[in-house]
């Protein structure tokens, strides 16, 4: 009986275990974008808190508070807070409208005003456009929303 030309021979001969891959598999992940999504989810929140560290001394300088050290205080407790005010009024309508008009504009939309509205905040000279622009900067950064749904 010969056996060498048997399909039972032949898968015998066929390994069980394949050799490795010489080349890497793809992973399905667009790993560029997703880069993007982390640096931006880092940049985010060191706009909101980057006047953390000197707006007291910059409440002082603009004479806000008539020489009155004890309200820098609460001036800067204001100031500090209407960002979080103004972000948590609209994240919610801004992530609608990223389901409407997509993600990617609400994104860019809302960096563009970030970096306007902490541009303005950084050149103003008296209490009344601080809180402008920090209201600006919240009411344009419903970001957070948007980047957890991208």
């Amino acid at each position: 009986m010969d056996t060498s030309n048997s399909p039972r021979i032949a898968s015998e001969t066929t390994p069980l275990v394949p050799a490795p891959a010489l080349k890497k598999p793809r992973t399905p992940l667009p790993e560029l974008q997703i880069g993007i999504l982390m640096i931006l989810q880092i940049v985010e929140p060191m706009a909101s808190m980057s006047i953390f560290p000197y707006i007291n001394q910059l409440i002082r300088e603009l004479d806000i508070t008539g020489g009155d050290d004890a309200a820098v205080g609460y001036y800067a407790g204001i100031i500090e807070s209407l960002f979080f005010v103004a972000q948590a009024l609209t994240v919610l309508r801004w992530s609608r409208l990223s389901d409407r008009i997509g993600r990617k504009p609400v994104l860019l939309i809302g960096l563009s005003g970030s970096c306007i509205s902490m541009l303005c905040f950084g050149l103003s000279t008296n209490f009344w456009s601080l809180v402008v622009s920090r209201c600006l900067c919240g009411v344009l950064n419903g970001n957070i929303g948007v980047m957890k749904t991208m």
